[in-house]
């Protein structure tokens, strides 16, 4: 039994590897160049709206807007419009990377990697990513909380980015499966201690027992070897007599 639940650990251990193999080519880190992106003045141009601040420019300093969108989607264009009109004001605080989705499969896929990033599950177009505020669609009422979320990631020190947390995230990253299988690990490695450790208590009581009754039976026996010869020397004494 000892030699099974040995074999069992051994072999458990061997396949985490291969496990947590598997789970990093599941979920490997986000290289943006290898997706199509519209900067702000191009996803403009694209959805027919002039640029309205002609100096606006971007740079590594302004916050980052990501902006998951449909080519065509109202919404999406009443978003953009809506960065078009306060570019003027606030143009040098943010930059728009633009992910068209509807005709671009990789960028489907990669809103539906960053919305499970968040914790949400992405209903549709326009998703809107800016520091760690997330908006899922646009309405006027968001405009203020828009603003804020601009000046808090251009103000701050730390400049989040969400793609950025997603790729150190996985250096941390086990799946529920390795997991589990770790705990499983560990306590099969306990419950095989546990039960070798009650065997081998068991398996002594028995040798214990079985030595008392071969101890018993040896003294019986000799018990027994003395009296017959016992026995043997009165009748040699009577028949001397």
């Amino acid at each position: 039994m000892k030699k099974v639940l040995t074999y069992i650990v051994v072999l458990m251990f061997a396949l985490l590897p291969i496990m947590l193999k598997a789970e990093e080519k599941e979920r490997t880190k986000i290289d943006l160049s290898k997706y199509e992106t519209l900067n702000f003045k191009q996803a403009l141009e694209e959805e027919g709206i002039e640029l309205k601040n002609k100096s606006y420019s971007e740079n590594d300093k302004q916050a980052t807007i990501y902006l998951f969108r449909g080519r065509g989607c109202h919404v999406c264009q009443s978003f953009l419009s809506y960065l078009n009109d306060i570019s003027e004001e606030y143009g040098s605080h943010f930059k728009v990377v633009s992910f068209e989705l509807w005709y671009n499969q990789d960028n489907a896929n990669l809103l539906d990697d960053i919305s499970s990033f968040k914790g949400e599950t992405a209903g549709g177009v326009p998703y809107i990513l800016i520091g760690e505020q997330v908006f899922g669609g646009y309405a006027e009422q968001y405009n203020d909380a828009i603003i804020q979320a601009i000046e808090d990631v251009y103000n701050g020190k730390d400049k989040y980015d969400v793609f950025e947390a997603y790729n150190d995230s996985i250096k941390y990253h086990l799946s529920t499966t390795a997991k589990m299988v770790i705990w499983n690990i560990i306590l099969l490695a306990i419950a095989s201690f546990i039960i070798i450790h009650f065997v081998n208590k068991s398996n002594q009581k028995v040798l214990e027992k079985l030595d008392e009754i071969k101890n018993t039976n040896n003294v019986k026996i000799t018990t027994k070897e003395t009296s017959t010869i016992q026995k043997k020397v009165v009748k040699r004494t009577n028949a001397k007599k």
